[in-house]
């Protein structure tokens, strides 16, 4: 299980968005100049804080502290192979692989641990499986935000605690009380999670509610510090300093104000709400029948008291969804305690549960592999984003292209292959004794090679076809695809892609312009990244909208071309194969 989630999350690289660079500017501002002042840093991203002249990242500290090593690893690695520090894009995936990837992967584990003595392996598998690959947790394992590590360490503070519950052992509590002071650290609203823990470790006795807090003092230590350090007080968070959002972060309790239905149901039911994209979730409150096992009532009335916590806590944020999300991204702390909840709803609503389980999982496979960052103009991101994109070929980065060059529907073949044979072999797992040993190993180690071809983030091993580092000399640049994905909902318009590749040496600073023009050579827009660099040996791909206000009708044909910035001497150009129909 571990090795098939970890080759799903590695695979697909996404586009950073300004939380992602946040928290790598701050790991980037403690690593290379001893701060946490993002001064030099803070171009690249909209949320942060502003204080005293200085600039900070408006998160909480725990995932840079965390990245600090992960990035030096990084470093490390890409400069053993002569490519010196990783780029933005390289170092955020390495981040985002080791603290959303392997951090959901273990929460899957620990998940599936916990269900297994009271449902029975297959059952319990199969709810993992609909966590991990059927809910927000997918795209959010493939990012850098704080809320899978938040919430993995949050889960795993649980399972001590229960562990603790059914075989008391001194350091359990204390463990549980670190973690989930990480929690808090990576992601401060998770401290409402952490006060529901802190009354579900009251009945295990005085000992162990005392080493509960004990073990996160250290933590609550380090935020304050960090506090006291960066804003001069120790109470005071990055939020209260924010730019961007200001005037929103000055309502209420830091934008907390009280709960609304119509934003419950937006929470739920609405375009991106919760039950609509993983309709599995549905089924929470049938799990609410097993209060009657007296062996459980304690982790059904926490599940349950965890889900309705984090569900009003959202339901009064002024901005409910969070931006450009896949979904209501708050209420992640809360998600595998509601898969909890579904695993114990009676064995006759299981019928029910895996379609709407397969229909969860369909639908995060598309988001994720697309754009699961669906812009707020989008209005319904299923239908109006991510469908459109996988139907045109508008997938995301992925270690099937950077590394071995497969574009188009060839990269989610290759996805859908790894997922299946990951499938096959967990499923053959559960055989008799002797098959199963063996595709344990077997299937351990195949999965393994795979994801270390395709998904470890790290750069020794990748771009395999081209050669790392890239080759000496004069550059090589070819345009491999072009295509285009009308844009729906709030806006009108088109979004071009262009996949590149560079087989010979660096080349920059260079223009990457998209241009339209009609069918009878008439120009009708043209946009470009000026000081552009091409790397040796690499592939990327190129993203440009076109958002007229008021989109005019007709037929157009589109191109792309890289030329020198200074000069305009042409590298390599493309006209698309298919035309752009707007209608009449």
């Amino acid at each position: 299980m571990a090795a098939l989630l970890l080759f799903a999350y590695g695979f697909v690289q996404q586009r950073p968005a300004w939380n992602e660079y946040s928290r790598y500017d701050l790991v980037r501002a403690i690593t290379e100049e001893r701060t946490t002042r993002i001064d030099s840093f803070h171009e690249n991203t909209g949320d942060k804080a502003f204080y005293d002249g200085h600039w900070y990242s408006d998160k909480a500290p725990g995932s840079a502290l965390i990245g600090v090593p992960v990035y030096a690893a990084a470093s490390l690695s890409s400069g053993l192979v002569g490519r010196g520090t990783p780029s933005q894009d390289e170092a955020v995936q390495a981040l985002a692989f080791v603290e959303s990837g392997i951090a959901t992967a273990l929460l899957v584990v620990l998940l599936i641990s916990f269900l297994r003595p009271h449902v029975g392996d297959a059952w319990a598998i199969g709810v993992g499986l609909a966590y991990g690959l059927g809910s927000m947790a997918f795209p959010f394992a493939t990012m850098f935000f704080g809320h899978a590590a938040s919430t993995a360490a949050l889960f795993a503070a649980f399972y001590l605690l229960y562990r603790q519950r059914t075989t008391p052992g001194r350091w359990l509590p204390v463990g549980a009380g670190f973690l989930a002071g990480w929690a808090v650290l990576i992601e401060i609203p998770v401290v409402l999670g952490v006060a529901l823990l802190f009354a579900y470790a009251l009945p295990l006795g005085r000992r162990a509610a005392i080493g509960f807090v004990a073990g996160g003092l250290p933590l609550a230590a380090v935020l304050m510090a960090y506090d006291w350090l960066t804003f001069g007080n120790p109470f005071s968070i990055g939020y209260q300093y924010t730019v961007a959002f200001a005037e929103q972060n000055a309502q209420g309790l830091v934008s907390i104000v009280w709960p609304s239905l119509s934003t419950t149901w937006e929470l739920l039911l609405g375009p991106r709400g919760l039950v609509r994209l993983a309709p599995w979730f549905a089924l929470v409150p049938l799990g609410l029948v097993a209060l009657r096992r007296r062996e459980l009532r304690a982790e059904v009335l926490l599940a349950a008291a965890m889900c309705a916590a984090f569900l009003t806590y959202n339901s009064g944020a002024l901005n409910p969804l969070g931006g450009w999300t896949p979904g209501p991204r708050y209420l992640m702390p809360a998600l595998p305690f509601a898969a909890l909840l579904v695993a114990l709803i009676p064995r006759a609503a299981r019928t029910v549960a895996i379609p709407l389980m397969l229909v969860g999982a369909g639908v995060f496979v598309v988001a994720t592999i697309t754009m699961p960052n669906a812009p707020e103009r989008v209005v319904d991101p299923l239908f109006d984003l991510w469908l459109p994109r996988l139907t045109s070929g508008g997938v995301a980065e992925t270690g099937a292209w950077i590394r071995w060059g497969l574009a188009g529907v060839a990269v989610l073949v290759v996805l859908l292959l790894g997922l299946g044979f990951g499938l096959l072999a967990v499923g053959l797992s559960l055989r008799r004794p002797t098959l199963a040993t063996g595709i344990v190993a077997r299937g351990s180690l195949a999965l393994a090679i795979v994801t270390l071809a395709l998904s470890f983030p790290f750069p020794p091993l990748a771009p395999v076809a081209l050669g790392w580092g890239g080759a000496p000399g004069s550059p090589e640049v070819e345009v491999v695809e072009l295509g285009h994905m009308p844009i729906r909902g709030a806006s009108r318009g088109v979004e071009l892609w262009a996949r590149i590749e560079n087989r010979g040496g660096s080349v920059g600073p260079v223009r990457l312009q998209f241009s339209l023009h009609r069918e009878s050579g008439e120009g009708v827009w043209s946009a470009w990244y000026g000081d552009a660099t091409v790397e040796a040996g690499s592939r990327r791909t190129i993203w440009m909208s076109w958002l007229p206000d008021e989109p005019p009708g007709g037929r157009y044909r589109y191109s792309f071309a890289i030329s020198d910035a200074a000069t305009g001497a042409p590298y390599a150009n493309a006209l698309a194969a298919d035309v752009i129909d707007l209608g009449p």
